[in-house]
């Protein structure tokens, strides 16, 4: 339980290299992955039920978990919540409801991200102004219901991920893939592997390099082609697009800069081709969207606007 705990404050901080050694663990004993995921979900139902416990039980517990509480912090939970939760013997749950098997769900605001571990191994990046469904009974399950996520998906042929947005789902083959919903569509990018969309209908085998976006409302479906390593470079500000209505960069702009954009309709369906970086700060990123097709722009202190010139 102590290495567990170690692991989930780790999460949000930890290299590539330890990420390999973090799934490594969860692998190595059914008792980690066990442990990991009884972690995770006494975290939830704290930060659920923070109510519960009164701050000033915190000088109750020694210094030395106060600052372990206080490393918690990080994770947005309350303090007296964290610091009863620092010595079990001060949490008193059996009054709360079984979530074991229930779905829960994290949301991100614009221009947040989060790092999720799953307890099977696998990893999703939450981009910004985005929400998953996950369930803590089902771990093998996920549903976008919006925004965008990149999975690193942990392979098991006898229990594969599937992951569903709206009326669509896509099923791991041993994979990472970039997943972006706005709206009716869905847009799916592979990076490694390869996944099948639509495994009980289409069962279309979507391999490294692969993209497809499909519509919910009109069944409309599209492959295409992206350079492996440029899926998911939202995760280093790097958006890509082919033909795409210059429109969609004002999503991306909400989801990693978190400011409100307008691009006028004129402009909004023209075609875009290219590759552009984002900053995270508007006063830089906008004025060179708008450069990039020749456009004006504004700011009125509160919201952007991209016009012709």
């Amino acid at each position: 339980m102590d290495q567990a705990i170690d692991w989930h404050l780790r999460q949000r901080d930890m290299s590539d290299a330890e990420w390999r050694t973090f799934v490594a663990w969860l692998e190595a004993d059914p008792a980690n992955a066990a442990a990991f995921d009884a972690v995770a979900l006494d975290m939830s139902l704290i930060a659920d039920h923070s109510e519960l416990f009164p701050a000033e039980a915190a000088e109750a517990v020694p210094p030395v978990e106060r600052k372990r509480a206080r490393t918690m912090l990080r994770w947005g939970v309350g303090a007296g919540a964290l610091a009863l939760a620092a010595s079990l013997s001060l949490v008193v749950l059996p009054s709360l409801p079984n979530t074991a098997a229930q779905p829960y769900a994290v949301s991100t605001r614009p221009g947040e991200q989060r790092v999720i571990a799953l307890a099977d191994g696998t990893r999703i990046d939450l981009n910004g102004a985005s929400r998953i469904e996950l369930d803590r009974s089902s771990p093998r399950l996920a549903t976008l219901v919006a925004g965008e996520a990149t999975f690193h998906v942990h392979h098991d042929s006898q229990a594969p991920f599937v992951l569903r947005s709206g009326t669509l789902s896509v099923q791991d083959v041993g994979t990472v893939f970039n997943a972006e919903r706005d709206g009716y569509r869905l847009d799916v990018q592979v990076a490694e592997g390869a996944v099948l969309f639509q495994p009980r209908r289409d069962k279309l085998m979507l391999r490294a390099g692969a993209a497809v976006t499909a519509r919910d409302d009109t069944g409309h479906v599209a492959m295409s082609r992206i350079d492996p390593a440029r899926v998911g470079g939202w995760r280093n500000g790097d958006i890509t697009f082919a033909g795409e209505p210059f429109g969609r960069l004002a999503n991306a702009l909400r989801r990693l800069d978190g400011v409100d954009v307008t691009i006028e309709p004129v402009l909004s369906q023209r075609p875009f081709t290219g590759m552009v970086h984002l900053t995270g700060k508007a006063a830089q990123d906008v004025p060179h969207l708008a450069a990039l097709i020749g456009a004006d722009w504004q700011h009125d202190g509160k919201r952007w606007v991209i016009s012709p010139q």
